[in-house]
């Protein structure tokens, strides 16, 4: 056999020789990238966030092409505040990446709530306003558009995306009523009462749920100086629910007293009290009245009614302590006190958020710290 074809042996063989390594390399380059994918799947199923975060940064690494692995490490920086990673990972998909229509939705999606993380709203509307028509109508970015719309004072869009979703007939969102208040609560905050007013009005008409809009236009009347008008307010939300009557309490006593007819505030708080027995704000502010009339043990007695429903407030306690002081029945005030004093109670009279735990400062329909739709009283 010549040289030749000896050499042309060796050559084939070192071709085949770097071909089986370069395919071994390559397979188990992708079994790592594989074994990487699927550890930060597991991972997220498993709902152990940081190993899923490793895993799927070190997919990326690996294999720039996978577009699932990109998205869902998004969407993982994005769950942990970081935002502006988040940003950057899913707009350059979007920017860089020829991806399929379904895929280029979820990212443009997904990119909408980093945006509302971001509390980007204008950017939220835009990226939500340039998915497919079909993709918009998703309750979720439905839902996205109405809080961003809400967020830069746009009420009227506001008020439409929130129809928009009720119309899905799926959606635990409270209802149209009940939001238009919620938006009238916000228009109010940015100085429009005149807006806020008419919204409030159309709120009672729509649904009896959003009965504390009476409080807000009784605060209206109230700030242009028409007291008969606000109690007249105040009276309806009393009326229409007397289990929220103790956010008016204080209003009323004011402007009765300013009218001259304090003395009508006894007769309501015994109207309530027999309406809404539990009510610890109505029996204290009934313990008052009757302390200013001179029926000291008609206060204690109320008092202590209100000691006995209360449940995460001082109220009661300090009203009993108070009239207890103030007739001069010390020893009586040392024990009220020291139940006080042992009682498991929270900071204020307000409930907390059930959501989130944290204290409403004033009476809404929605959570301002975590968004959580709650009971206006």
């Amino acid at each position: 056999m010549g040289t030749g074809p000896v050499v042309a042996i060796v050559a084939v063989a070192v071709v085949v020789a770097v071909l089986i390594v370069f395919t071994r390399r390559r397979a188990d380059l992708r079994e790592s990238e594989e074994s990487s994918y699927q550890k930060g799947l597991d991972a997220l199923i498993a709902g152990d966030r940081e190993a899923a975060l490793k895993h799927l940064a070190l997919t990326v690494r690996e294999d720039p092409r996978n577009v699932d692995a990109y998205v869902k490490l998004g969407n993982l920086l994005r769950e942990r505040g970081q935002t502006k990673q988040a940003i950057q990972i899913h707009r350059e998909l979007l920017v860089k990446r020829r991806l399929p229509a379904g895929v280029r939705s979820e990212v443009a999606k997904n990119l909408a709530l980093d945006y509302a993380e971001a509390r980007r709203w204008a950017d939220v509307i835009r990226q939500v306003r340039e998915l497919p028509r079909g993709e918009r109508s998703d309750e979720r970015m439905l839902a996205l558009a109405r809080d961003a719309y809400e967020a830069v004072g746009d009420f009227d869009r506001a008020i439409a995306r929130h129809r928009d979703i009720l119309k899905s007939g799926k959606s635990e969102e409270p209802s149209l009523g009940v939001y238009r208040a919620h938006a009238a609560v916000l228009a109010l905050e940015r100085g429009d009462s005149v807006r806020a007013r008419s919204e409030f009005q159309t709120a009672l008409k729509e649904d009896p749920a959003a009965a504390v809009a009476s409080l807000y236009l009784g605060d209206i009347a109230a700030g242009a100086g028409d007291l008969e008008r606000a109690t007249g307010y105040w009276m309806k939300l009393v009326a229409d629910r007397p289990d929220c009557a103790h956010l008016v309490f204080d209003r009323l006593e004011k402007a009765y007293y300013e009218l001259g007819d304090f003395g009508r505030m006894m007769s309501i708080y015994q109207d309530v009290a027999a309406k809404a027995p539990t009510s610890v704000h109505t029996h204290r502010g009934l313990s008052r009245m009757l302390e200013r009339k001179g029926d000291i043990e008609g206060a204690i007695e109320a008092a202590r009614e209100a000691v006995k429903h209360e449940g995460d407030t001082l109220a009661g306690h300090r009203q009993l302590v108070d009239v207890l002081v103030r007739s001069e029945r010390f020893e009586e005030a040392a024990r009220a006190a020291e139940e006080l004093l042992s009682a498991r109670a929270l900071a204020g009279d307000e409930h907390p958020c059930p959501a989130c735990g944290r204290r409403r400062e004033k009476p809404g329909w929605r959570c301002p710290h975590c968004g959580a739709w709650t009971d206006a009283c």
